[in-house]
């Protein structure tokens, strides 16, 4: 067994060694899929427009199906960031981008749960499964939720900061508030945070008056936008307008395909447990209570919807560590049989995602973008800026976006991937009739009429399309087709 004094001078060689680890793994995983995130194209258009404006720009000057009126943009803050990053750099940068927020996230959380304690190999494994768990909200390009995950850890780490004796500025969460709120949508989460926390440490003790006076000053810093208190409408139109059929607001499938979402699952379950034996060791009366209660509140929105399991993963990372059972460090155990078998149960624990990960590294993508030809018309978008195709282009929910970026100027989309902001509920059940050729499909060829159509080949409506009257299909790909007014110029 190794000695006590090689292994103690070994101390900072094993925190080291901890972000290392963790940091290969940012790496790793943070770059095994690279698939352009549809939303990132509106984003960038909405950037552009105001870049070379100066203002906000109306639903229908991005769309010939939106709405005319400016509505709170509640993204306008991040899309100036995507848009700045992608100019300079280009894909590469945004691949950057995401593995910056993604590691600073994680730096985050890690100082929350673990304060100033030094890791152990359970630890390592513990944020591993954190960080696996945030991938879902990372695995795509960067999105602009990313300025929430970084935020929100920021202030999970405040929380902790001032439960352990070291009080912060209500001035940093004035500042952080005014950031969010023209960032992303997520701000509502902070809202949220200390509204809860106001209430738990009502009844569990606790500088109360304090989380209630953050949350008064945080709400009126949510003010400090362009567009001031309707964004708040903004706000509550996301959360209530349907989403069918996106996956991503779908609930965790526990039941069937147990190893979607696995990692979660592991994290969420071992959150539960470690809870479950904190209460039962110390006693409800004693165990932290503010901790078991946010983690419950954390967890019952990620059981909900897909979108959440990476928030949950933030609040796991922040407030489970400090509940761990007390545990002997190895130099601590001097029976050589004990010392072996925690060494190597650690160690594999420790071993598995880097096996993962290694099998993960053929299809690895590295800092390249990848565009999938189901939202990203590359073939079909180039024929028409070849052709110099202008007006109205009817056109799918995650193809619009594409389209929309790279016409920008040229042509106005029906649909585009951000419908809340521009388009109205009933313009999207309109195009997605069109493309699943349901009933009174046609209604979107009328009214006004579109100057060309894009359709994925694999939609419904495109048989349809080759023999409706009055429209001539005019260029055809392995997986995309454009279609004219057979009035029109129709040749390529």
């Amino acid at each position: 067994m190794p000695s006590q004094s090689l292994l103690s001078k070994s101390v900072r060689w094993d925190l080291v060694l901890f972000w290392l680890y963790l940091l290969l793994l940012v790496v790793l995983f943070g770059t095994s899929l690279n698939v352009v995130d549809p939303d990132l194209w509106h984003r960038l258009v909405v950037a552009d427009y105001l870049f070379h404006t100066g203002h906000f720009a109306p639903g229908n000057a991005l769309g010939y199906l939106g709405i005319p009126e400016v509505k709170p943009d509640i993204e306008w803050g991040s899309a100036l960031v995507l848009y700045v990053t992608y100019i300079l750099g280009g894909g590469t940068s945004l691949v950057l981008l995401k593995l910056v927020t993604l590691g600073t996230s994680l730096v985050i959380v890690v100082r929350a749960g673990l304060g100033s304690r030094p890791p152990s190999m359970l630890d390592a494994f513990f944020y591993c499964l954190v960080l696996l768990s945030l991938l879902p909200s990372f695995l795509s390009t960067i999105r602009s939720e990313a300025s929430t995950h970084i935020l929100f850890a920021l202030w999970i780490l405040w929380f902790q900061q001032e439960r352990r004796g070291h009080r912060v500025s209500a001035w940093a969460y004035v500042l952080t508030m005014a950031l969010w709120v023209n960032l992303h949508g997520g701000f509502i989460l902070g809202i949220a945070w200390l509204g809860a926390t106001a209430v738990i440490t009502f009844f569990t003790g606790g500088d109360w008056l304090r989380q209630l006076r953050l949350l008064v000053l945080s709400l009126l810093a949510t003010l400090a936008n362009p567009f001031g208190y309707k964004l708040w409408g903004s706000i509550y139109e996301e959360l209530s307008v349907p989403r069918p059929g996106f996956d991503e607001w779908e609930p965790v499938p526990w039941l069937h395909d147990m190893g979607h979402f696995a990692s979660y699952k592991l994290l969420a379950l071992w959150g539960v447990a470690v809870v479950c034996v904190h209460i039962y060791r110390v006693g409800w009366g004693k165990c932290d209570r503010a901790a078991v209660i946010l983690l419950g509140l954390a967890l019952i929105p990620s059981l909900a919807h897909v979108r959440h399991t990476s928030i949950f993963a933030l609040v796991a990372g922040g407030l489970v560590p400090p509940l761990f059972l007390p545990e002997k460090s190895l130099h601590e155990i001097h029976e050589w049989k004990l010392w072996l078998h925690r060494f190597v149960v650690r160690a594999i624990l420790i071993a598995l995602p880097l096996v993962y990960a290694w099998r993960l590294m053929p299809a690895n993508e590295g800092l390249h973008l990848v565009y999938p030809p189901d939202t990203c018309p590359v073939g079909a978008v180039d024929y028409l800026k070849r052709t110099d195709t202008t007006g109205n282009l009817l056109v799918g929910y995650n193809s619009g976006s594409y389209a929309s970026w790279e016409l920008r100027g040229q042509m106005r989309v029906s649909l585009s991937g951000r419908y809340v902001a521009i388009f109205t509920y009933a313009t999207f059940q309109k195009v997605q009739r069109f493309f699943a050729a349901e009933d009174h499909w046609r209604d979107a060829l009328a009214g006004p009429v579109p100057d060309a159509i894009l359709v994925n080949r694999p939609d419904p409506v495109y048989p349809k399309m080759l023999v409706e009257p009055g429209w001539t299909e005019v260029y055809r790909d392995a997986t995309h087709a454009v279609f004219r007014p057979a009035t029109k110029e129709t040749s390529p």
